[in-house]
């Protein structure tokens, strides 16, 4: 695969060639009608492959296979349309350990289905159990925005690029936990991005609904916190639904795109001249109540805001 240099307001970093601007993708949900996935309405799928294993034990030893009748409907589904992977369970940020079983089975996905690029949740949720295993915590947390963590995450984002050979990206995630511990030198969550992104030569996938959600939780300006990103390294942008739940604004993936997050896009989209795709996000078992006919407007809007956008100069609005 050739090589380009992308530039950065840091340090130039080498990566895997980007595939160039590829449009508007959708989550792979195998109980959602096919005619979905069909070129002119879709341009991309985003695949979780842990959606097409099982799980397996023995002892301490946990094992993720992939399930060939699960991945062989999916190719068939999906088509000749390119696909990107997004990963749910590698828990990057993992002092003790990431998983490496889900390393393992993305190794045999990449070989039976190649991927344009790979990405995982800025995040951990395992912790060391006894005998040497992994208990998972049920939800992902965030990082503290340390230099450990940074030296951490940024060691393996390289030798994921390595390992691959296809750009790696990173997702800021939705928390609901405040006042996180941070290095004075880092600061917050923002910065702790930019340096992981800068220092392991990996990307950044956007997620607007995420960036919304800790907006109106944690009470500061996402626009003023997209000013501060390194837009150039940001290569997919997530738009997705949520809903409130206890006092605070869930990323639920269960419906509709707030108007603001559409704006949110709009501002984004001019100012980020490395952004190969937009993907509206939803989780399958809110695929059925949403409907065919609802996803597929969501999807129309995204791409009328995709041919828009791409074509202006940025200027804030909003």
């Amino acid at each position: 695969m050739g090589r380009n240099r992308l530039i950065s307001r840091g340090a130039p970093v080498e990566t895997a060639a980007l595939p160039g601007p590829l449009g508007v993708g959708f989550t792979y949900i195998a109980e959602l009608p096919p005619e979905l996935y069909q070129p002119g309405l879709l341009d991309f799928v985003e695949v979780t492959p842990e959606a097409l294993c099982r799980e397996r034990r023995e002892g301490t030893t946990r094992s993720m296979v992939l399930v060939p009748e699960q991945v062989e409907r999916a190719r068939e589904t999906c088509g000749t349309l390119p696909i990107v992977v997004h990963g749910v369970e590698l828990s990057i940020g993992s002092a003790h350990s990431w998983n490496s079983a889900y390393l393992d089975m993305l190794d045999s996905f990449q070989m039976t289905w190649p991927f344009l690029w790979h990405s995982e949740h800025l995040g951990f949720q395992t912790i060391p159990g006894d005998g040497g295993t992994s208990l998972d915590i049920g939800v992902p947390l965030p990082l503290p925005a340390t230099e450990e963590v940074v030296l951490l995450v940024a060691n393996r984002s390289a030798a994921l690029r390595r390992r691959y050979g296809v750009p790696f990206l990173l997702e800021n995630p939705a928390h609901y936990l405040a006042k996180l511990p941070y290095d004075p030198a880092i600061g917050d969550e923002f910065e702790l991005m930019k340096r992981i992104t800068a220092s392991g030569g990996c990307l950044q996938l956007l997620d607007l609904h995420n960036l919304y959600c800790n907006s109106v939780n944690h009470g500061f300006d996402a626009f003023e916190a997209i000013d501060r990103m390194n837009l150039d390294r940001v290569v997919e942008i997530h738009v997705a639904g949520g809903a409130w739940r206890e006092g605070f604004w869930m990323d639920a993936h269960d419906g509709r795109v707030p108007k603001r997050v559409w704006e949110l896009l709009e501002y984004t989209l001019p100012r980020g001249p490395n952004v190969c795709g937009v993907v509206f996000e939803l989780l399958g078992e809110n695929a059925l109540r949403l409907g065919a006919d609802a996803i597929a407007a969501e999807v129309d809007q995204a791409r009328r805001m995709w041919r828009h956008c791409r074509c202006r100069s940025p200027s804030r609005t909003a």
